[in-house]
């Protein structure tokens, strides 16, 4: 009890979720910029998840893939679906495989 005093001091929100899904929006501009570069540079999105010269980069496209994957926006839905269709603007590659990636149609709600 002593503890959950002093987090309720500190100003510690229960019930607040200690991860978001989805960056923040200057995160966001900033990898969505990386990404554009990398397109720029290579001719496509196709991002490795490990990628050795951009590391942020590589775990934040890992991410993307992740959370759309498992169809994972309840928390953000309409940021969601809005950072969905900029990723898809841009040729965002969905799923790779041995090395290429092939583009897979969004499985939106």
């Amino acid at each position: 009890k002593e503890r959950f005093a002093q987090l309720e001091a500190l100003g510690f929100e229960w019930g607040v979720p200690v991860l978001q899904s989805l960056p923040n929006e200057d995160v966001w501009q900033e990898r969505l910029n990386e990404l554009l570069a990398y397109k720029e540079a290579n001719g496509d999105c196709r991002v490795p998840a490990e990628y050795e010269k951009n590391k942020k980069l590589g775990n934040w496209v890992g991410k993307m893939r992740k959370l759309h994957k498992n169809n994972d926006m309840k928390a953000h839905p309409v940021l969601w679906k809005e950072r969905l269709a900029q990723l898809e603007a841009v040729g965002f590659e969905w799923v790779l495989k041995r090395g290429r990636a092939a583009r897979q149609p969004s499985k939106q709600k």
